[in-house]
């Protein structure tokens, strides 16, 4: 039997939700840096992703998608259809416990928002509501994917904090989400 404290998980979870959305609305439309902007939105899907819920990352993909939509001059329902599937796509990739600030999980990030941030470009080209292809991937793409991943350093260390305060305890030992796969190693069957 495990003891999870569930409600501390989704209050620190709910904080996230609320500075990524204050950002995205407050602080994203103001800094532009050779043409990239910080996508608050994408940071969001892409950490919850990491967390490895599932069906949460694709909740949280949703109404990321659909914020940066609604408060955004762009075709409505673009953005909610990349980062719904971009976060389901992220969470079956990344292996469970890639939470928190490493190496892994910032390559995962990186990774996420060029994907995402290069996919909305070329669907915008294609819209017609960018003129130049290049343009759209390289000066605004790609920037954006640049800034968005060194933006979402401090909140890779916030969900590894959320992440070690919800591995609580465990009546079996170990106390974390690994402890059938790491208990059974070194034994032999005879």
């Amino acid at each position: 039997m495990e003891y999870r404290d569930t409600a501390h998980s989704q209050r620190a979870l709910a904080i996230l939700i609320a500075v990524a959305a204050v950002l995205q609305v407050a602080l994203a439309p103001q800094i532009s840096i050779l043409g990239g902007r910080i996508n608050f939105m994408i940071i969001l899907a892409g950490v919850v992703a990491l967390m490895g819920n599932a069906s949460q990352a694709v909740y949280v993909g949703f109404g990321a998608g659909l914020l940066y939509d609604l408060t955004s001059p762009v075709p409505v329902g673009l953005m909610t259809l990349i980062l719904t599937a971009g976060s389901f796509v992220l969470v079956q990739m990344a292996s469970a416990g890639t939470s928190g600030f490493s190496s892994t999980s910032l390559r995962f990030m990186g990774i996420f928002s060029v994907g995402v941030c290069m996919l909305n470009g070329i669907a915008l080209f294609f819209m017609g509501s960018e003129r130049d292809l290049l343009l759209s991937l390289g000066g605004h793409g790609l920037m954006s994917a640049v800034l968005t991943t060194v933006v979402s350093i401090p909140f890779l260390m916030l969900s590894g904090s959320m992440a070690s305060s919800r591995s609580g305890f465990s009546v079996h030992g170990y106390g974390t989400r690994f402890k059938s796969a790491s208990r059974g190693r070194g034994r032999r069957l005879r």
